[in-house]
């Protein structure tokens, strides 16, 4: 959540001092707690500090432990106390105190590019050798942290902010066709190293940059394993093994201090909040849990806040209820411009901030449940594919027969049957909702038609026992999610964990036989038992009952602005008036998707006030106030 900025040149050019303290006081909303500039031969680097914890904090960066590689970045690990056994084992003395960046510096000082692979949890940072003019730069695993990079001119420039990267005069706000053209197909790019802006490049999830005089190269260092299903003796085993990884990952991420909870009524969220208080009780810290839930009454019946409520109640923790019944599709985002670094096709945009700004209150830790369900709902076809292929007769008898004594039903075996059915019977159209009111000069050149018959087809996967969840958790879903849920688009200092993400329980889950224990969450109803009330274990999954969206156009509260000119930006991809007659004829989910048109014209009227507001820093202009050094 901290904030860091820098550029590097590895002919030693002298870094301008003036650049880093304007990309400072544009990082200041990410750490209110310190800021710090440095600046070397052919480097200059700039931090703003937030305290959070578990860990000791780093207030000052960059650090180094011998003056020559220096590390910048955010970082927040997992399994500190293994990686400290590691480290002493190999001879290294380690003060108690010692900061996650310490960890980090002191594997990279033992094993080099090497120990990369074994560090867990969330982090972008960078680590320069100054005496051999070589930068490296580490996103965890889920992309749980941003980092974006440019190259222009002499230098490399980095940051965890995107819109600070375009203060550089030398990097252009020339957009990116390709990245448009992905978000009015499909909400965002299908290319995880793209950013909206030409010059800019997101770095993926699980990859390293690595930038000498050899060149960059930028390659993934990390991935979630396959590895062989779990066989345990005693059912017992599952359980108690998952309840030791679920308390791990969340003692990790529990701050000792106050800590939110962002929670809805159904079972992940809820979860992490028993384990959460739990923990907090453990360490004298009754009180310090809080849970926040948005719940739509009474524009519909929704039932989150009554079902929060119960498992508030019950762990013991007080609750808050966020109402999201009144907003409106695209209310407040006139004010909104400096929160979308990039398109964004969320009508209800101004919900997020608002909802983070009454978590800052209390607290800058967010815990959520995010992750439950690519694992804990496991399809069953996949896995009686794989029995039967090992030959494991017994075990298919043992699974699928005991799960039928038991529930008087088969499992779900989740292997898109009913689509492909509904699909030959109905003869559907692959090109039924694809956007028509794309401008066809733009469609041509980038081949839209195509891509989007390309973007209906499943992934392919290589998990034998949960290939749907292993897709979801090894592509950019969960990076893009954490982005839209970072300081950069909340404008809040509240840091976003997730524990249902520890790499340790994702190892774990997908190793475990998805039958019976991830059929609809089992694993988890059975841990949970005794830390929730029955009515919140027992719930089965439920989407959200109705449609905000369309409650609001059904009722005549709110109807697209499309007489309203776009901007000239916008009518380079879009066919306005042919929006407009789609959109009067719109209805269901198709509207959501149709809708993308209209959020690209919102972003281009707030981008183009950005770039004018950069621009006028540039020239001197209304320049932001120099920054503090701690």
């Amino acid at each position: 959540m901290s904030g860091f900025a820098g550029f590097v040149s590895i002919d030693g050019c002298p870094p301008d001092r003036g650049l880093l303290e304007q990309m400072a006081a544009g990082l200041e909303f990410r750490g209110p707690d310190g800021t710090h500039i440095w600046a070397g031969r052919g480097a200059g680097f700039c931090f703003t500090f937030l305290r959070t914890g578990p860990a000791p904090p780093c207030p000052t960066q960059p650090c180094s432990l011998d003056g020559r590689v220096w590390l910048l970045g955010d970082v927040r690990l997992d399994g500190r106390e293994d990686l400290r056994r590691e480290l002493e084992g190999a001879g290294e003395s380690l003060p108690r105190d010692l900061t996650d960046e310490g960890l980090v510096l002191r594997a990279w000082r033992q094993r080099g590019e090497d120990c990369l692979a074994g560090l867990m949890g969330d982090f972008s940072f960078a680590l320069w050798d100054a005496e051999a003019r070589r930068l490296v730069c580490v996103r965890d695993l889920m992309g749980a942290r941003p980092f974006f990079y440019a190259r222009a001119g002499a230098w490399l420039y980095f940051s965890n902010t995107l819109n600070v990267l375009r203060l550089a005069p030398d990097i252009l706000s020339a957009l990116d066709e390709v990245f448009i053209g992905d978000f009015l197909l499909q909400d965002s790019c299908s290319d995880a190293a793209r950013t909206v802006f030409r010059d800019i490049s997101r770095l993926p999830q699980g990859h390293m940059l690595d930038y000498s005089g050899e060149g960059l190269d930028v390659r993934r260092y990390t991935s979630l394993p396959i590895e062989e299903p779990l066989w345990l003796k005693r059912p017992g085993e599952y359980i108690e093994r998952f309840q030791g990884l679920l308390e791990n990952a969340v003692r990790d991420r529990l701050p000792h201090g106050p800590t939110a909870v962002l929670m809805s009524g159904g079972l992940d969220s809820t979860s992490v909040a028993a384990v959460a208080n739990k923990i907090a009780k453990e360490r004298g810290r009754l009180g310090s849990i809080r849970a926040y839930t948005v719940d739509y009454r009474p524009l519909f019946d929704d039932e989150e806040g009554h079902y929060a409520r119960l498992a508030a109640k019950h762990v013991g923790i007080p609750i808050e209820i966020f109402s999201g019944a009144a907003y409106l599709p695209y209310q407040g985002w006139d004010e909104l411009g400096p929160l979308m670094p990039e398109p964004c096709n969320e009508p209800f945009l101004l919900m997020n901030p608002q909802q983070y700004g009454r978590v800052e209150v209390h607290a800058s830790v967010a815990l959520c449940g995010y992750g439950g369900d690519d694992l804990l709902t496991g399809q069953a076809w996949p896995y009686l594919v794989y029995l039967v292929r090992q030959l494991r007769a017994g075990r298919i008898a043992s699974s699928f027969g005991g799960y039928f004594v038991r529930r008087r039903r088969i499992p779900p075996l989740l292997g898109g049957f009913r689509t492909r059915v509904r699909r030959l019977v109905r003869r559907e159209d692959p090109m039924a909702e694809y956007p028509t009111w794309l401008q066809p000069d733009f469609e041509s050149r980038l081949g839209l038609r195509k891509k989007w018959l390309e973007l209906q087809q499943p992934r392919k996967s290589a998990h034998p026992l949960y290939p749907i969840g292993y897709v979801g958790l090894t592509s950019h879903y969960w990076s893009s999610v954490f982005e839209a849920e970072d300081a950069a688009s909340t404008g809040t200092t509240v840091e976003l964990r997730a524990p249902l993400l520890d790499q340790r329980v994702l190892r774990y889950l997908l190793r475990v036989p998805p039958i019976p224990w991830c059929a609809d969450k089992y694993l988890l109803r059975q841990s949970m038992r005794g830390l929730l009330p029955e009515k919140v274990r027992l719930r089965r999954k439920t989407p959200l009952l109705r449609s905000p969206l369309e409650i609001h156009m059904g009722r005549g509260n709110w109807r697209p602005a499309l007489s309203q000119v776009p901007p000239a930006e916008a009518r380079e991809f879009v066919n306005w008036e042919k929006l407009r007659t789609t959109l009067k004829g719109a209805a269901g989910s198709t509207i959501w998707n149709y809708l993308r048109g209209v959020s690209l014209a919102y972003w281009f009227q707030k981008a183009l006030k950005t770039r004018a507001g950069f621009a006028k820093v540039h020239e001197g202009q209304a320049a932001p106030p120099p920054a503090t050094r701690s």
